[in-house]
């Protein structure tokens, strides 16, 4: 099991592989592997997707997403 965080200026649903996986600042478990992570709707947010390589993390490190205020 491998855990990341996403990261953004206000609370928002997590979207994991079109799946809603928890929200944002929260530890989140996900299966090693690539993932495609997004905020869903609205896409004020950028970028509008990312899809990384989740691997080698721990519940101490997890692998942290950000996304930034698309204004």
């Amino acid at each position: 099991m491998e855990y990341i965080i996403v990261t953004y200026p206000q609370t928002r649903t997590v979207f994991i592989d079109g799946e809603e996986n928890g929200e944002t600042g929260e530890r989140l478990r996900v299966e090693e592997g690539k993932h495609t992570v997004n905020l869903g709707d609205p896409r004020d947010y950028k970028p509008k997707w990312r899809r990384p390589t989740v691997t080698g993390t721990t519940t101490v490190h997890p692998m942290i997403i950000e996304f930034e205020r698309d204004e």
